[in-house]
């Protein structure tokens, strides 16, 4: 096995944390705007529930 310095393993931990850290960032943004989404979409089927029992 070849031998790998110092400098370069902390580099690749520091870049894969990094990458890590921002990809799960982005994953958590996806996540909020997917909640979002289904909330708005499941409030408005609610109230088209709620008018068609009220015209029943």
């Amino acid at each position: 096995m070849a031998e790998v310095s110092d400098r370069t393993l902390q580099l690749a931990v520091v870049l894969s944390f990094t990458s890590g850290f921002i990809v799960g960032w982005q994953a958590n943004i996806l996540r909020r705007r997917f909640l979002d989404w289904r909330k708005k979409r499941l409030q408005s089927k609610l109230i088209e529930t709620q008018k068609k029992l009220d015209l029943a």
